[in-house]
């Protein structure tokens, strides 16, 4: 059996959401394993030390709940620390049926801050604060298409000049019907969408943009609190990130870079 200081397993059919939640653990000298396939979830518990397991609740193969009955089926010991991903309500006969805590669930789609802190609730003595090191070289080659639907223009402003300043390609649309046209007619690779809009609301559109043969990475933003069935809607259309104003540029920027990379539009 492999050894490790501190190893987490990712389990989740996204793998954007994997190779974003796989930097955020590398700038932390955190060794990871992952996969998108969870009928691999317990031959991946033979071979590592695993101490933290992030378990998506909703995947085409098997079900979270399913992986957790097929870990004690095969006798394995569960890991010291599991944390689940999914739209919560959904989930809760279910959770109570396994005896599983409500603050070991993080509802998606959800905002990075979030799981941070919740990890680090659970284990943040074990964890190095986040490395800062350059990677101005990675835009040197972006190919990367970066969308904002927002009706405030002034922030947009602000986002796509941050984001040009990478050589992002960047769009901008003042609301859902107008992203909705000109997103029919040229794709782009990754699309922040708040989800108050005048004429078609984010979550509208993005039920529209889901129908697309190459829709894009969504995420959307929210000022409140989304409501639970607003939630419901958009974890059962994959949004598996959110993120909540006010918000810094940087994460902004990291977030998208992360999804880039693992595209293969970056570097």
């Amino acid at each position: 059996m492999r050894d490790s200081r501190f190893c987490v397993l990712i389990v989740d059919d996204d793998e954007e959401m994997i190779a974003v939640l796989k930097d955020q653990f590398k700038q932390r000298h955190i060794e990871v394993v992952a996969t998108t396939d969870p009928t691999t979830v317990v031959n991946k518990l033979r071979n590592f030390s695993v101490k933290l397991m992030l378990l998506d609740l909703k995947m085409r193969k098997l079900s979270g709940f399913e992986v957790l009955e097929k870990i004690k089926e095969s006798g394995l010991s569960m890991p010291p620390t599991i944390i689940l991903t999914g739209y919560l309500p959904k989930y809760a006969d279910k959770l109570k049926a396994h005896n599983i805590k409500l603050d070991d669930v993080v509802t998606k789609p959800f905002d990075f801050e979030v799981l941070e802190n919740r990890i680090s609730a659970k284990i943040g003595s074990e964890i190095s604060p986040p490395d800062d090191g350059p990677d101005e070289d990675l835009y040197e080659k972006n190919h990367c298409r970066v969308a904002f639907v927002e009706d405030e223009p002034d922030l947009m402003e602000d986002l796509a000049a941050f984001f040009r300043e990478k050589n992002y390609d960047v769009r901008c649309f003042g609301d859902g019907l107008e992203a909705l046209e000109g997103l029919r007619k040229e794709a782009v690779d990754i699309l922040f969408v708040d989800i108050k809009l005048p004429r078609m609301s984010g979550d509208e559109l993005i039920t529209e943009l889901v129908k697309l043969p190459n829709p894009p990475y969504m995420i959307p933003l929210s000022a409140d609190p989304i409501p639970d069935e607003t939630r419901k809607k958009l974890e059962e259309l994959n949004c598996s990130v959110c993120v909540q104003k006010p918000y810094s540029i940087d994460r902004l920027l990291d977030l998208v870079k992360n999804i880039a990379v693992s595209k293969g539009l970056l570097g």
